[in-house]
C-alpha cells in the first residue's frame, strides 16, 4: 500500500488526454496495482494448501505455518462477513442465473445494476462464503471479466468511474462426445454469472485492511507492500 498512497497523487493529476473530462486515471491505478496485492498470495498459499508437499513450483507455504492456517481459517471456512478485512456494506454480490446472460463488454444492463443497488445484494454478500468472493475476484483478473461503472453503479462510458464490477462466469462440466476422449479441460454451457461491486474508494480501502491482514499473518512485510 505504501506504494498505492505515494503515488496516489500522481495518478490523480493524469488524465486522458482525449477525455479529460472523464477524470483522473486513478481508476486503472488502483486495480493495476491491486492485482498482484491480491492473486500473488492466493496463488502461493490458498490454492498450495491441498497440494504435497513439494508438488508446487511457487509455494509460499514454508515460510510460515501460522499464515497457512490464517488463509485457511478466514478464506476456506469463513464468511465474507467475518473477515477481518471486510467492511459493512462495501460489496455487494448478485448470481445471475438465468440466461440469456450478458456479454459486459457491451455494457452492464440496468436490471443487473438495479439488483445490485439493492440491500439483498449487500446481505448476499456479507453471507457469502470468504472462498467464492476471492474466487470471482481471482477469476475475473485473470480473464478480463471486469467493468468500470459509474457513481450509479450504471456502465461508465462516457462518464467518470466510480465503481468497479468483478464477474466471473460458472461453466458446466462439457460433454463427451466419444467415450475415450479427455474433456477434463473443455467448457460447457455458461450457467451463472458471479458479480461483485465496490465502490472506488471501498475498493482502496479494501486493499489497505487486506495487506494489514497480510502482515499480521507475517506473509507480508510492510515495505513490501
Amino acid at each position: 500500500m505504501e506504494l498505492i498512497d505515494q503515488l496516489w497523487p500522481e495518478a490523480a493529476k493524469i488524465r486522458d488526454g482525449e477525455r479529460p473530462d472523464l477524470g483522473p486515471l486513478t481508476s486503472t491505478f488502483l486495480l493495476s496495482m491491486s492485482m498482484p496485492i491480491l492473486n500473488i498470495p492466493v496463488e502461493r498459499i490458498e490454492r498450495q494448501i491441498d497440494k504435497t508437499e513439494g508438488t508446487g513450483y511457487a509455494d509460499d507455504r514454508y515460510l510460515n505455518a501460522g499464515a497457512v492456517r490464517a488463509f485457511e481459517d478466514v478464506i476456506r471456512r469463513g464468511q465474507l462477513r467475518a473477515a477481518p478485512f471486510y467492511r459493512d456494506g462495501s460489496w455487494r454480490f448478485l448470481a445471475v442465473r438465468e440466461g440469456p446472460f450478458p456479454n459486459i463488454a457491451r455494457g452492464m444492463p440496468d436490471s443487473i445494476s438495479d439488483d445490485l443497488s439493492g440491500e439483498a445484494a449487500v446481505k448476499a454478500a456479507e453471507n457469502m462464503p470468504a472462498l467464492q468472493w476471492i474466487s470471482i475476484i481471482r477469476n475475473a483478473m485473470a480473464h478480463g471479466g471486469i467493468a468500470y461503472l459509474d457513481e450509479h453503479g450504471r456502465s461508465s462510458y462516457g462518464r467518470p468511474i466510480k465503481m468497479y464490477a468483478f464477474v466471473s462466469g460458472k461453466y458446466g462440466k462439457p460433454k463427451c462426445q466419444h467415450a475415450e476422449a479427455d474433456c477434463r479441460y473443455g467448457l460447457g454451457a455458461l450457467e451463472r454469472l458471479n458479480v461483485l461491486r465496490i465502490s472506488e474508494t471501498d475498493f482502496r480501502d479494501f486493499l489497505r485492511e487486506w495487506v494489514a491482514w497480510l502482515v499480521r499473518t507475517k506473509i507480508a512485510k510492510q515495505a513490501a507492500a
